[in-house]
């Protein structure tokens, strides 16, 4: 009897581990990130939820972070996927590749019918961006390398894209303009929140990078002056934040940074790749909840 409750529960602790597993390397639990910190930008702003500009926001994430996927198999289709490969991600290609162009097809879908008051133009520019993130392009016949190979410039690319998305979007589609204060104010808040948080990625590509060649901010300035760097964000962005906010909601997001800076001092190289992807990632879901509870009690 107590032998088969122990394979009882090893089954469903080997059921959840799976069930972890796919969500944070399949990208949804980051994306839901990207979910809330958009219905986060419409509870700062005062603003009626838009929840299909959330959705949306998801599934554009989604497509992002699973594009990488979607290009292997569509170059190589006939790729045979090794179901022993330790990375998750090598594992379930194939499946990453189907969710990706569903989240994509989902998207376009729910931006016309429910006529997003956003730009495509303006959408198109962070869809480049992104795409060079991840794909390499043929220019001259000669293969340029992807953007995240430009020394440097990965962490800022990824603040950027963020910030838009997850601040800007939900602005532009209330009826607000990109230059107007407002816009202006909550994109360089989220950008500086952001990029603290995109430094850890640095931190943690940091053996990989050094084989690739890429500069980065740890191969420049080493791992502990990265952390210190991205200290020193989170601190300007709690100096900007004590400019525009004040009550509970300023408490709320405080607290959010300070949980990120000890995320932050606590990362290191030799970190497992969980640790990023549920902390690292996690701090943005901890300052939307924040926000969320502090509006709550606010009315």
């Amino acid at each position: 009897m107590e032998v088969n409750k122990r394979i009882g529960e090893g089954k469903m602790q080997g059921q959840l581990h799976q069930l972890l597993e796919g969500l944070l390397y399949s990208s949804v639990f980051i994306s839901f990130c990207g979910f809330a910190l958009t219905v986060e930008t419409y509870l700062l702003a005062r603003l009626p939820v838009s929840l299909p500009m959330a959705v949306f926001v998801f599934l554009a994430t989604l497509f992002t972070y699973n594009l990488s996927s979607v290009q292997s198999i569509l170059r190589h289709p006939s790729q045979r996927v090794n179901s022993q490969d330790p990375v998750w991600g090598q594992r379930h290609k194939k499946g990453l590749a189907v969710l990706g162009v569903l989240s994509i097809s989902a998207a376009v879908v729910l931006y016309f019918w429910f006529d997003l008051r956003v730009n495509p133009w303006f959408l198109l520019h962070l869809a480049l961006i992104s795409i060079g993130y991840t794909v390499p392009v043929l220019y001259k016949r000669r293969r340029v390398k992807p953007l995240r190979s430009v020394p440097l410039l990965k962490v800022f690319l990824i603040a950027y894209v963020w910030a838009v998305v997850t601040a800007v979007l939900p602005l532009l589609d209330a009826g607000m303009e990109v230059w107007q204060p407002e816009t202006v104010k909550f994109f360089l808040r989220r950008f500086l929140f952001i990029l603290a948080l995109a430094l850890l990625f640095d931190i943690r590509d940091y053996t990989y990078d050094k084989g690739m060649n890429t500069l980065t901010f740890p191969g420049w300035i080493g791992v502990r002056n990265t952390k210190l760097f991205s200290l020193g964000l989170l601190l300007l962005y709690v100096l900007v934040l004590l400019s525009s906010e004040s009550g509970l909601i300023l408490w709320a997001l405080v607290a959010s940074a300070v949980g990120a800076a000890v995320i932050v001092w606590r990362s290191a190289v030799n970190r497992p790749r969980a640790y990023f992807a549920i902390l690292a990632d996690g701090a943005m879901l901890l300052h939307a909840g924040l926000v969320f509870l502090a509006t709550a009690v606010v009315g």
